[in-house]
């Protein structure tokens, strides 16, 4: 084990810890007291200011969230997260709300260049990504000579790629087909892992195509084939998988089929295989069931062709798949009023889902105060966030174990339905993976405890603070907290973190940082600011 990771005592009552480093609990649904700061030597926080206070009531971190003790879920209660906002966000906040939802934030340089394109141009610019160069982000990926037909190399390219992306949405769309159509490299396995690159490659190309088109190659994709049984399939012996979770989970839902639809529709569907062990299909027409078939009120010698136009025309479709993306990108339990216009741009464009994202993107509902930090962040949107918001210079050398200690496991969905937390996002939290947020925070900021082989470099805090000319503790607060809580501090916080900055260092050894202003204050204060601010419930919220 790392010296890094050694178990740690979390803070109770009193003042004393023992560790920045908080360990993960046995027990999923653990009772939690309070949280701590990465603060190295571990300093506790001076007497006076309260941690209760701090993180406004006396639970670990996030506060005013309980466990559920059948589910281990946390259920966020929204009293705690109350917001002035009536009606449409404020402007101020609304780029970092959209570049949070339609991509993964970003730095304060980020968000101030986004902020001059409006809201409007902002979305533009997102969807027409192709207008923005991503060359730097493939030369760096490049030169980390990946062995991308290894799980952990495919997880560390990916969310690289969403850390260091000038096309946030696309890799945040890539992300969305990957948990609704479903492909997992335990399955396709063996020497086979690069179809999950294939396929991965082909959500992000056809990422804003129309619904047919995204249907047809994910059905013809050497990770789905196998995946889902279709290359097993033959015109004697149609296999029912695919065509069943095509209909029930891929496009209309249960209630909108039959037994004899599956029957139909998996006989339709027949003669797609896997060429031997490489990451190519082909499809061999001598093994297509010529028989007439009655598919969804459809009759003739269908092909899988037909099968997905059918799909993608039925009125279901619409609404299954625009519930889905409005869900994920939105806020969960849209009205059917929400979804109408999704629905008819859907229909209008001939099932165009780049202008399905811009209706929802530019729709009230989207940049509504029920939208704003609605949905908790998942482990991939909280670990690329936070890298990404932090500027961090790193390898990615640990993220894939990261998300998957928080529960999300890039490349392999635990089932053929995906995620639980996409549809239902408290599902992301219980007191494990709340603990392994905090220990990644601390991670970014403080680094590994061996320095000379541990994946995490310490955040430059000095080196930020000269860069952007950060004079006070004020300014501190302020700066930090206009990008990575869209500056809506409530005054009561931002009061108590400027106290717990200012409180004394118990430790005459300690190190100091000094602010562009000429004084001089103990890293563990400022540093633990900073850790407050990212181990705040505001900022687990999307």
């Amino acid at each position: 084990m790392d010296e890094h990771d050694q178990p740690t005592v979390l803070w109770s009552d009193g003042d004393d810890i023992t560790d920045g480093r908080i360990p993960v609990p046995e027990s999923p649904t653990r009772t939690l007291s309070a949280t701590a700061t990465p603060d190295g030597n571990a300093t506790p926080p001076a007497r006076g200011v309260s941690r209760r206070k701090l993180f406004g009531l006396a639970a670990l971190g996030v506060a005013g969230v309980g466990v559920a003790s059948a589910t281990g879920a946390l259920a966020f209660e929204k009293g705690w997260f109350h917001t002035p906002l009536q009606g449409p966000i404020a402007s101020n906040a609304q780029i970092g709300h959209l570049l949070r939802r339609a991509g993964f934030g970003g730095s304060a340089p980020e968000l101030a260049t986004y902020a001059t394109y409006g809201f409007e141009g902002v979305v533009d610019r997102l969807l027409n990504y192709q207008q923005v160069s991503d060359d730097t982000l493939e030369n760096r990926l490049k030169a980390l000579n990946l062995d991308l037909n290894k799980p952990q190399d495919q997880q560390r390219w990916w969310l690289l790629r969403m850390a260091w992306t000038q096309r946030p949405l696309l890799e945040k769309m890539t992300l969305f087909w990957h948990g609704v159509l479903t492909s997992s490299f335990r399955k396709v396995g063996g020497q086979a892992h690069m179809r999950m690159i294939v396929q991965n490659q082909f959500l992000r190309t056809h990422a804003f195509d129309t619904f047919d088109n995204i249907l047809l190659g994910i059905t013809s994709d050497p990770a789905m084939l196998y995946y889902l049984d279709l290359t097993q399939s033959r015109k004697n012996r149609p296999n029912e998988n695919y065509a069943r979770e095509l209909m029930e989970l891929f496009t209309i839902g249960l209630g909108n089929y039959t037994q004899q639809d599956v029957s139909e529709g998996a006989a339709a569907l027949t003669g797609w295989h896997i060429v031997g062990k490489t990451t190519q299909s082909h499809y061999n027409p001598n093994d297509h069931n010529n028989l007439n078939k009655q598919f969804l009120g459809h009759s003739g010698n269908l092909d899988y062709k037909d099968v997905i136009r059918i799909l993608a025309s039925y009125e279901a479709s619409s609404w299954f798949i625009c519930r889905k993306l409005f869900t994920f990108f939105a806020y969960e339990n849209p009205s059917n009023d929400d979804l109408k216009p999704l629905v008819d741009t859907y229909m209008k464009s001939n099932h165009n889902m780049g202008e399905v994202m811009r209706t929802l993107l530019l729709s009230p509902q989207f940049s509504s105060a029920k939208a704003y930090r609605s949905r908790l962040k998942s482990p991939t949107e909280f670990v690329v966030g936070a890298y990404r918001a932090l500027n961090m210079q790193g390898n990615g050398v640990g993220l894939a174990n990261m998300t998957t200690t928080m529960g999300q496991t890039l490349f392999d969905p635990p089932n053929v339905a995906g995620w639980p937390g996409d549809k239902v996002s408290a599902l992301w939290m219980n007191s494990g993976t709340w603990l392994a947020r905090l220990n990644y925070i601390d991670l970014l900021l403080v680094g590994s405890r061996n320095t000379r082989t541990g994946p995490y470099k310490a955040f430059d805090l000095q080196g930020a603070i000269n860069a952007n000319h950060i004079d006070t503790p004020e300014h501190f607060v302020d700066y930090f907290s206009s990008f990575l809580l869209d500056g809506k501090l409530d005054p009561e916080r931002r009061t108590q973190l400027l106290d717990y900055f200012n409180s004394k260092d118990s430790k005459s050894s300690s190190m100091q940082i000094t602010l562009t202003g000429g004084k001089s204050y103990p890293l563990n204060r400022v540093r633990g600011t900073l850790y407050l601010m990212m181990a705040s419930p505001e900022y687990q919220m999307n």
